[in-house]
């Protein structure tokens, strides 16, 4: 699978998790909700982004590397 695939995907789980938490917590408020939000679900965007970022980086290094070794 390619970067550009693994990042799409990541960024669909992430657009889906954010989608279902927002209709369940619009119904769902009370102390437990908030710390499932505070413990679970934020983290989990946070590592998500962190992944997109990094696959990114990890593309453009890639890419600099094909160029280096075609022109080499």
């Amino acid at each position: 699978m390619s970067e550009g695939t693994n990042k799409a995907k990541l960024k669909d789980t992430l657009r889906t998790l954010n989608e279902q938490w927002a209709s369940l917590h619009a119904q769902w408020r009370d102390s437990a909700s908030e710390t499932i939000n505070r413990e679970a679900v934020q983290p989990a965007n946070d590592a998500v982004r962190v992944a997109i970022l990094a696959l990114e980086q990890l593309s453009e290094t890639i890419s600099k590397a094909r160029r280096d070794c075609d022109s080499g």
